[in-house]
C-alpha cells in the first residue's frame, strides 16, 4: 500500500466512525431531526416560491433533506459539503428527485461568499452553530444576497432562551446524558467533547438580530427541541 492509499484508508475509517455515531444520532432523534424536517417540508409546500431551487449547506448524506423535499416543486439541488464520502451518499439519497442536481466539495461559509446563482431556498442544519457571531452575520449576508427578494432561509441550530450563556447551554447539553441511551459511554463522550469543543449557540433574540442585520426582513420561530438546546428559524426576504 503506498502512502496516499494508506491516507485514504485511514481517512475513509474514520469517517465510517464518525458516521456510525452520527446515524444513531438521527435514527434515534436524538436531536430531534424528525420534527425540524418536517417542518421544512410544511415551509417547502406552503411559503417557497413554485417551482424553487434549493441550495443545502453542510448537505452531509442529505437523506433527511431528500425526505422532507419528496412530493415539494422543487426545480434544483445544489448541496454542499466539506466530506467527499459524505457527498458519495448524498448522490444517492437525492437521486430520488426529479430534478437537476448539483454537488459541491467545499466548506459552506467560503461557497457562499461566491456563490453564483439565484437560489429560492436556503437551508442549514446544525452548522451554522460553529462560526462565531460575525462569521455566521457575514455569512447571513451572503445568503441574503442568494436568496433575492423572493426567498427564504432556514436553519436548525444551536439556540437558547434571551439571557442564556454558552456555560448553561452546554450545562443543559450535559445533562442529556440519561435520555442518549442508544450510546455506550464511547459514543455520548466523542459526541459531547465535540460540541463543547466547537458549537457556540446564539439566544432567541440573538438569531433574530443577526437575521435583521444581515437584511432579512422577518424572523420567525418554527420549532424549539427541548430542553430548549435547538430551534429551527425562517428568515425571510
Amino acid at each position: 500500500m503506498t502512502e496516499t492509499e494508506g491516507k485514504q484508508s485511514l481517512g475513509e475509517t474514520r469517517f465510517q466512525q464518525q458516521w456510525q455515531i452520527y446515524r444513531i444520532l438521527v435514527d434515534h432523534n436524538s436531536l430531534f431531526h424528525r420534527e425540524a424536517y418536517a417542518c421544512l417540508h410544511q415551509v417547502l409546500i406552503e411559503e417557497a416560491p413554485r417551482p424553487f431551487r434549493f441550495l443545502d449547506l453542510a448537505c452531509g448524506d442529505a437523506s433527511s433533506t431528500a425526505q422532507a423535499l419528496q412530493g415539494t416543486d422543487i426545480a434544483h439541488y445544489s448541496g454542499i459539503d466539506l466530506s467527499a464520502p459524505a457527498l458519495a451518499l448524498a448522490a444517492e439519497n437525492i437521486a430520488s428527485l426529479d430534478c437537476p442536481v448539483t454537488l459541491e466539495r467545499r466548506g459552506y461559509a467560503e461557497a457562499v461568499r461566491d456563490w453564483p446563482q439565484h437560489e429560492d431556498v436556503v437551508w442549514i442544519g446544525l452548522s451554522l452553530h460553529y462560526l462565531r457571531t460575525p462569521e455566521k452575520l457575514e455569512a447571513m449576508r451572503s445568503v441574503r444576497r442568494i436568496v433575492g427578494e423572493r426567498g427564504l432561509f432556514l436553519i436548525y441550530e444551536d439556540a437558547g432562551p434571551d439571557g442564556d450563556t454558552r456555560e448553561a447551554w452546554l450545562r443543559r447539553w450535559d445533562a442529556q446524558r440519561p435520555a442518549w441511551s442508544a450510546y455506550d459511554d464511547a459514543g455520548w463522550y466523542a459526541v459531547t467533547d465535540h460540541v463543547h469543543a466547537d458549537d457556540y449557540p446564539e439566544t432567541d433574540a440573538g438569531w433574530r438580530a443577526l437575521g435583521h442585520e444581515a437584511g432579512f426582513g422577518r424572523v420567525e420561530l418554527l420549532f424549539t427541541g427541548p430542553p430548549d438546546l435547538l430551534r429551527m428559524y425562517c428568515f425571510w426576504a
